[in-house]
């Protein structure tokens, strides 16, 4: 299975609930309409409250860590050729400045083996 993970930033202006309630309200569905070709799409928002095992550790520079699944290489290919379009790449860019730092996304594809 073929993951690709984004470390996602969010704007500093808005608080963790805020960028949170953004992204699951609107970008959620954004992306499911554009990129409908992921198996499984799936945030994981840092809890910044919670002590970290190694207190010394500084704090991640990004706030979610955004995890998409894809079923086949083909779903892998369909989603990369899509997402560059330019049509499709302006509506996400167009979202993302309500909330996130999109110069500051990093992503990652992720080869599973189990």
């Amino acid at each position: 299975m073929i993951k690709h993970f984004f470390l996602i930033s969010k704007k500093p202006e808005l608080s963790a609930e805020e960028f949170r309630a953004y992204y699951e309200a609107h970008h959620v569905p954004l992306i499911n309409h554009l990129l409908p070709m992921f198996a499984h799409y799936e945030r994981h928002y840092i809890d910044r409250s919670q002590s970290r095992i190694d207190a010394a550790q500084a704090d991640p520079d990004f706030d979610v860590i955004t995890e998409i699944h894809f079923a086949t290489p083909a779903d892998y290919d369909d989603f990369l050729q899509t997402a560059s379009d330019p049509d499709v790449l302006a509506k996400i860019r167009t979202d993302e400045a309500n909330f996130l730092i999109s110069d500051a996304t990093r992503s990652l594809r992720i080869d599973s083996c189990i």
